[in-house]
């Protein structure tokens, strides 16, 4: 990269980063069904996870894909800033 293209980079990284606003509160608040959406989702991914391992889908609780499962769908919604109750 020479100078000449270097600097106007540098410039526009500066300009950029000094209109990101003055606030860093989050505006977005959680509706009633978000949860519900965080979970289809989550259950969307393990079931795709479970797949592409070779796992059943819905393994029953003897097994140790039982917990696995669990614990990839415990990730999931932490992940999505949920916490166990």
């Amino acid at each position: 990269m020479s100078l000449r293209t270097a600097v106007p980079a540098l410039a526009t990284l500066i300009l950029l980063s000094s209109c990101s606003g003055s606030d860093n509160q989050p505006r977005w608040e959680p509706t009633a069904g978000t949860q519900a959406i965080a979970e289809s989702e989550c259950g969307e991914q393990v079931d795709i996870k479970m797949q592409l391992r070779g796992y059943p889908r819905r393994p029953s609780p003897e097994t140790p894909q039982f917990s696995y499962r669990r614990e990839i769908f415990a990730k999931c919604m932490r992940d999505k800033g949920y916490q166990e109750e």
